[in-house]
């Protein structure tokens, strides 16, 4: 049983201290930065909208290239005690085509521990938490040297650089063109549901097993799973808009599991279903003045095997020290920089997954491609090797103290 992380001081004593970074968002990202920056001894306030744990639509499979980082970070210990199960294989139907595929490791974990153990690791530290705190990053004026931030309450909180780390949920924060946040015309929606299967319902056909990953593929999307720690159903969808409007979100997802012979039965249908903005998004700037947009925040691609963990992760290892350095001697071009460094960390990849959702709004070609992998399956572990490659030695080298197990800030 997680316990509930407690804000560690108050709104009005956060708003009246001078931060060195405040970091909006306690997620994957917003947690690595904050442990980070932590640990090279700055003042770090990370807020968090919501109460802590709390339930996450998705990203509860982690790739190798993501489990690398955290390891480097000095994490990994704690989230593997947590328990999941380690991922070796990959079935994928699209109709009546079906494949299995192995997988080049993995681990599946629920977000809902996984952040919880992140959070509390930037604690330990030394980061300082304000939970079930929304705040919007106000706008700045060009030679100010500090950035705010407000919340629903009026209280503002100052800092010398803010990192927004929320996810899909990130607006812009001035008019200026750089800043606005472009959608693709086709893009869908993320849903996402976690549930224990009840062993008495009888009209589900279909039994989870430890270790893979289901993906259902139909004409309005596409629907994955996978067991987590103590044997919780997570599963997450990338869907049309129309779809969920006219057959709810358990429906479409029931109607994409049916049409590729799968039936989770009723326990799926209670599910609590949670759901995203569209995915598919970028920013032409991914910073402002004495800003840096990190994680989803930045830009997203719909994922596929655990890529939008390993971004999310990977962006905030690079961040920190742009963001330390920047504490002490702003620089006008660093959020331009900042915009290259992360298309050359992310670039490569989220063109792949582009590629592959769009190939994915094509039924005849998805059932085609599906066949051939059941007949040349290493077809299928060379692409998802290829999606998942590429991780920079560079970057972590630049992590504070290049972390391994047992490193200062592990929570376990």
């Amino acid at each position: 049983m997680l316990t509930k992380l407690e804000s560690t001081l108050s709104r009005p004593q956060a708003a009246g201290s001078q931060w060195d970074v405040i970091v909006v968002g306690a997620g994957v990202a917003g947690s690595l930065v904050s442990l980070g920056l932590a640990r090279l001894g700055r003042r770090i306030l990370l807020i968090e909208r919501a109460e802590l744990p709390r339930p996450k639509v998705c990203g509860a499979c982690l790739n190798s290239d993501a489990i690398d980082g955290l390891r480097r970070a000095g994490v990994w210990p704690s989230i593997e005690a947590i328990g999941g199960h380690s991922l070796h294989q990959y079935s994928i139907r699209a109709g009546t085509s079906r494949a299995v595929l192995s997988l080049p490791g993995g681990h599946a974990v629920s977000r809902l521990a996984m952040d919880h153990v992140l959070t509390k690791s930037a604690l330990t530290a030394g980061a300082e938490l304000l939970t079930d705190t929304a705040v919007t990053i106000c706008q700045a004026t060009s030679d100010g040297d500090v950035r705010t931030a407000i919340d629903n309450f009026g209280n503002r909180y100052h800092a010398k650089v803010m990192i927004a780390a929320n996810g899909l949920t990130s607006k812009p924060v001035s008019n200026l063109a750089e800043e606005q946040v472009v959608v693709d015309a086709d893009s869908r929606i993320g849903l996402g549901a976690h549930w224990t299967p009840d062993e008495n319902d009888r009209d589900a056909t279909m039994r989870l097993a430890e270790g893979v990953i289901y993906m259902a593929v139909g004409q309005h999307g596409y629907v994955g799973m996978v067991l987590t720690e103590g044997g919780s159903v997570n599963l997450a969808a990338a869907v049309d808009r129309s779809a969920v409007q006219s057959s709810g979100p358990a429906g479409v997802c029931d109607q994409l599991l049916r049409s590729c012979g799968w039936d989770l039965g009723n326990s799926m249908l209670r599910a609590g279903f949670r759901g995203t903005q569209t995915l598919t998004r970028r920013r032409a700037l991914a910073g402002g003045h004495r800003l840096f947009f990190a994680g989803d925040s930045s830009g997203y691609v719909e994922p596929f095997t655990g890529e939008g963990m390993a971004w999310a992760i990977r962006a905030a290892m690079a961040v920190v020290p742009w963001a330390d350095a920047s504490i002490d001697a702003w620089r006008t071009d660093s959020p331009v920089k900042w915009t290259s460094e992360l298309k050359r960390l992310l670039g490569k990849q989220q063109r792949r997954c582009r590629l592959i959702s769009k190939a994915l709004r094509h039924p005849t070609l998805v059932r085609h491609t599906v066949r051939t992998l059941s007949r040349f399956p290493s077809l299928g572990r060379f692409a998802v090797e290829q999606i998942q490659r590429e991780r920079s030695t560079t970057l972590q080298d630049r992590w504070p103290g290049n972390c391994g197990p047992g490193a200062n800030g592990d929570a376990a």
